[in-house]
């Protein structure tokens, strides 16, 4: 329901601004047809979703703070995987205490951002709206036919010579005051009372010039489309264009056939009608002069005549192109750009030598708040204070660190909690790190001081953490020549090592412990290559740890080379085998206080997915998107319902996934669901097949382990709540 008061809303949006430009360009569209067929456009960019996006550059990202992914019960494990949150840098410092809101607030909130109550409205104004249309227009119908009798013998002849082929009624009825076509399946050309005979072949010409285009179909369509935006108040002008346009693009077609007598005997007629004011519902009707104020406009026309020079009409063209281009704009579609290096640099700032051929430069206008500190241990390179709390506390007001590490340092971050850490660059085997605070390190205000005073200092405090870590960290990238830090240069598609994975589980007889290994290859694929663990799935809880091997004094690729050298002179030839190497893990991970058993390890089947809730569902499930449920007939949807509602907490990322071949065909029972990116996740009932599409690529899927529920039965579950 939201989604769809969205699309509306952006509908109606695109609907105004296209109406806006029309209305621009329109004294320069010579050919009054083209104008009013252009209106189609706008009718159809207010009730079609489609089009295409129109790229943009994003604003700059906003600092990422690395959040620890926990569940209750559990104890911190030695490594988590995390997650980036954006977030502005100095929000996970301060946590104010929430305001307890009042419980008659909150309902009334509720209320009035209930999807549902919104489009009720809307529903009962459509129904008001085409409801006034439609019994206007049955009423007025009504009494034409109760009072109309047929034309006099002249007119009906004067018709069979204009329209001899073409079956359309000519009536006479004293309640209508000019001339006007009435009736979708069945026109019919109403008369009034007492038309002079010489002015029946300019009526009938424009009647018959209206009932040929269906103009009268035309205006409906514009009737219904407009009264599903009937909230916007430019619909009025619309459905007025449209009714202008219709007149003039009809009065430009019949003295296309005239010539210069002609078109001032048209014009004649026109002015002897509209001397009485018209009564119908021209919305509804076409009407040879359907407001007078439209009336000097359709003289000079049918005096002047189209220009048909080819300038005019080249202006025409160049101008429906355009407008047709910009209907065919449904949106904006951001996409990164990355910043030259004169936009990330600061303006005239305070620049800090820090060693190593490094520059750090410091906003001048934040400088004055701040205590600089360039520590002399090897990793840490800067360190900022916040001026005022340090005076009061030596050590408070910490804002950040910059660190520098090395390959072994990094990959010991990799294997910790991470909190309080920020890799942000990289170059020539170095990490630079933003380290900064978990904890609140601002010290407080003096208490006697005014409300003003203090709500300024933590004012302060809070752009201090906002823009320094927005400021400083692009301006060090781009002034020392680095890489914005990127884990995948790491990480291959979620593993450390490349090349063959399998999962081991282990599970120990009262069943206390239960987790799944995931074992690669780090050196040589195949026979005779070592197996190492390189993460471990807790499995009640479905934390991920990643493990490395730490206090070698080497990297994990040249210690796990040393291995691979030892197990090719015959030594520890357990490594050679998964089952055997995970158990030697496992012996040296509990060390004395638990006996790892070879019969409760088993080597399961299928290559590991690791971690692929999070880098491949996790993103598609975050975005709005559309649920069904489906049967799937030979890759064809049958018996498709779809679900308008907020997807929950699913479960899928505490489990042990495995790459699955695609099934032969689509058949059975589904749950789809659609991203607004176009990606999608089905989820089979047989099988318990998830396939992952993604740029038009699908991936297949299953549980490793057969869990309670299968993936289908979850999210069926969800439709049917």
């Amino acid at each position: 329901m939201a989604a769809f008061l969205v699309v509306l809303g952006k509908l109606s949006l695109l609907g105004t601004l296209l109406t806006g430009l029309l209305l621009l360009v329109r004294p320069w569209l010579h050919s009054k047809r083209v104008c009013y067929y252009l209106w189609l456009l706008v009718l159809a960019r207010l009730c079609l979703p489609v089009g295409i996006s129109l790229p943009v550059p994003t604003l700059p990202e906003p600092a990422v703070n690395q959040t620890q992914v926990t569940l209750p019960h559990t104890s911190t494990p030695e490594h988590t995987f995390e997650m980036q949150i954006p977030a502005a840098e100095g929000e996970t410092v301060l946590q104010a205490a929430p305001e307890t809101p009042q419980a008659q607030a909150v309902g009334w909130l509720a209320l009035m951002t209930d999807p549902m109550l919104w489009f009720v409205l809307w529903a009962g104004g459509v129904l008001v709206c085409l409801g006034r249309y439609g019994w206007g227009y049955s009423r007025f119908s009504a009494l034409v036919r109760k009072t109309a009798a047929p034309a006099p013998q002249e007119a009906q002849q004067i018709l069979e010579k204009c329209a001899p082929r073409r079956r359309i009624a000519l009536v006479e009825c004293p309640h209508v005051s000019t001339p006007m076509l009435l009736g979708v399946m069945h026109p019919t050309i109403v008369l009034p009372e007492g038309v002079a005979p010489h002015q029946l072949g300019d009526i009938l010409a424009h009647e018959l010039t209206h009932a040929r285009r269906h103009d009268l179909l035309y205006k409906w369509l514009t009737a219904a489309i407009t009264s599903l935006h009937w909230f916007n108040p430019l619909m009025v002008v619309v459905r007025q264009e449209v009714a202008r346009s219709c007149e003039l693009a009809c009065d430009e077609a019949v003295i296309r056939r005239l010539d210069g007598p002609g078109r001032r005997h048209y014009g004649e007629t026109l002015l002897t009608l509209a001397a009485q004011a018209p009564r119908g519902i021209g919305i509804l009707t076409t009407t040879l002069c359907e407001e007078k104020q439209q009336l000097k406009e359709r003289l000079v026309l049918i005096m002047k005549g189209t220009n048909r020079r080819p300038a005019a009409f080249a202006a025409t063209v160049a101008l429906a192109l355009l407008l047709t281009g910009c209907a065919a704009i449904s949106g904006i579609a951001p996409h990164s750009s990355v910043p030259s290096e004169e936009d990330t640099l600061l303006d005239n700032p305070v620049l800090y030598e820090i060693g190593e051929g490094l520059t750090i430069a410091i906003p001048r206008d934040l400088s004055p708040q701040l205590l600089i500190e360039e520590p002399e241990e090897d990793e840490i390179l800067f360190t900022v204070y916040e001026k005022r709390s340090f005076d009061l506390s030596p050590g408070a007001g910490w804002i950040f660190s910059l660190a520098r590490w090395d390959q072994i340092r990094y990959e010991s971050y990799l294997t910790a909690d991470g909190s309080g850490v920020f890799p942000f660059a990289q170059k020539d085997g170095w990490y630079y790190v933003w380290l900064h605070p978990t904890d609140v390190q601002v010290m407080p205000p003096d208490p006697t001081a005014p409300v003003s005073t203090e709500e300024e200092y933590w004012i302060a405090w809070e752009t201090l953490n906002r823009r320094l870590p927005q400021e400083v960290r692009p301006d060090f990238i781009a002034r020392n020549g680095l890489q914005p830090y990127d884990d995948s240069m790491y990480f291959h598609d979620g593993t450390v090592w490349e090349g063959t994975h399998c999962y081991v589980r282990y599970g120990n007889e009262p069943w206390e412990i239960s987790m799944t290994l995931l074992l690669s290859q780090p050196v040589r694929q195949g026979e005779g290559g070592i197996w190492c663990v390189e993460g471990w799935v807790d499995n009640p809880y479905g934390n991920y740890y990643t493990v490395l091997p730490l206090n070698t004094g080497m990297t994990a690729a040249d210690y796990y080379e040393k291995l691979q050298q030892q197990a090719d002179e015959g030594h520890q030839p357990g490594l050679l085998d998964p089952v055997q190497a995970a158990a030697q893990w496992l012996q040296d991970y509990y060390e004395d206080s638990l006996t790892i058993s070879m019969d409760h390890i088993t080597l399961l089947e299928g290559e590991p997915a690791w971690n692929i809730y999070f880098r491949r569902m996790q993103p598609i499930l975050s975005q709005p998107g559309t649920l069904q449920a489906l049967t799937y007939e030979n890759g064809q949807k049958t018996q498709v319902e779809t679900y308008d509602l907020p997807l929950p907490d699913l479960p899928f990322w505490s489990k042990v996934w495995i790459n699955v071949n695609a099934p032969a065909s689509l058949n059975g029972k589904a749950v789809l669901y659609t991203a607004t990116d176009g990606n999608e996740l089905v989820f089979l009932e047989e099988g318990g097949l998830v396939g992952i599409t993604r740029e038009g690529s699908t991936d297949w899927y299953a549980y490793a382990y057969p869990y309670n529920a299968s993936p289908y039965q979850v999210m069926y579950d969800i439709c049917q709540s």
